[in-house]
C-alpha cells in the first residue's frame, strides 16, 4: 500500500514538472529571437484560458497531492481518482492537439504526459479498491 502511495504522489509531481516543461518548450525559442506569440494574438490573454492552464498545471494536481496524503478517508481516495481521471481524459484532448499543428518538441512531451496519466490513474483506482 505505502508502494502506491508513493507512486501516485510522486506521479502528481512528475504531472506538474511536465506541465512546467511543456511551457518550457513553448519558450526557449524566444532566447533565439524566434517570435513566440500566436500569429493570431490580439495582445490580450484570455482569462479563461489561463484559469484554465492554471487548474490544469497546478490546482488539479496540488489537490491530487492532497488527496494522497489525506487517503486515510475513502472520499479523498475518491477525489483522487476523479482527479486522475480528469487529468488523464485533459491530457489525451491536449495531445490530439498534435495532429492539428504538429510541433515537434511537444511530440516529446505530450506522449509521455498521457503515460504518466494512464499510470496514476491505475495507481489512484488501486489506493480505492485497497482500502
Amino acid at each position: 500500500m505505502e508502494t502506491n502511495i508513493t507512486r501516485t504522489s510522486l506521479l502528481w509531481v512528475v504531472v506538474m514538472a511536465g506541465f512546467a516543461m511543456h511551457i518550457l518548450a513553448d519558450l526557449l525559442p524566444a532566447f533565439w529571437g524566434a517570435p513566440i506569440a500566436m500569429p493570431d494574438a490580439p495582445g490580450e490573454a484570455p482569462t479563461g484560458m489561463l484559469l484554465l492552464m492554471c487548474a490544469f498545471s497546478f490546482t488539479i494536481p496540488l489537490l491530487g497531492l492532497l488527496c494522497t496524503h489525506y487517503r486515510a478517508v475513502r472520499a479523498m481516495r475518491v477525489a483522487n481518482l476523479v482527479l486522475a481521471s480528469v487529468m488523464l481524459l485533459f491530457n489525451i484532448f491536449h495531445a490530439s492537439e498534435l495532429f492539428m499543428e504538429f510541433n515537434p518538441v511537444q511530440l516529446l512531451i505530450h506522449p509521455a504526459m498521457v503515460v504518466i496519466s494512464v499510470y496514476l490513474l491505475v495507481f489512484s483506482l488501486r489506493m480505492v479498491k485497497q482500502k
